[in-house]
């Protein structure tokens, strides 16, 4: 009797100890978080242009996602840039190796991945320092959308000059 009382005793308590992680706690891979597209499949863009702006009948999960939906959006921009700096550079590169100068594109391409880990890891580190709150995937998307957008004005202003 006393063991089935301790089997008893401990299948109640596995629910408390199953349950008390959520999806806010511990680290997240952005690359497997799920598209905004397929999240808001079934709403029509006006809907979701609404929800987004008011945040009005917006649980954090839809918040999160509207914020997906913008760094993706500034990421577009951002891709759009790069493909023309680096047409700018392959051109210019030709003129570089003619005369036996070193390049532009390699050291473009170094910076722009030391560029992509300082985004990465800094939005990380801004959002695990929140720790388990909900609102942290909202905070990381809003970061990722920030620095990209600062670096898509760092591509216009060298596009421009």
């Amino acid at each position: 009797m006393i063991r089935h009382t301790r089997f008893l005793y401990l299948l109640a308590l596995l629910p408390v100890f199953s349950i008390a992680k959520t999806v806010y706690s511990g680290e997240f891979d952005y690359h497997y978080f799920k598209s905004p597209e397929a999240y808001f499949s079934g709403r029509t863009a006006a809907e979701v242009a609404r929800m987004c702006n008011s945040g009005e009948h917006a649980s954090n999960d839809d918040l999160a996602q509207c914020s997906h939906l913008k760094f993706n959006k500034t990421s577009r921009r951002l891709e759009s840039n790069l493909k023309a700096v680096r047409m700018k550079n392959a051109s210019v590169d030709k003129s570089l190796r003619a005369s036996g100068n070193p390049q532009a594109s390699p050291f473009f391409e170094k910076a722009q991945s030391a560029w992509e880990a300082y985004r990465d890891n800094e939005c990380y580190s801004e959002t695990y320092a929140m720790g388990g709150a909900a609102e942290r995937e909202i905070f990381f998307w809003e970061c990722m959308a920030s620095i990209t957008d600062s670096r898509v004005k760092e591509l216009d202003q060298l596009l421009t000059n």
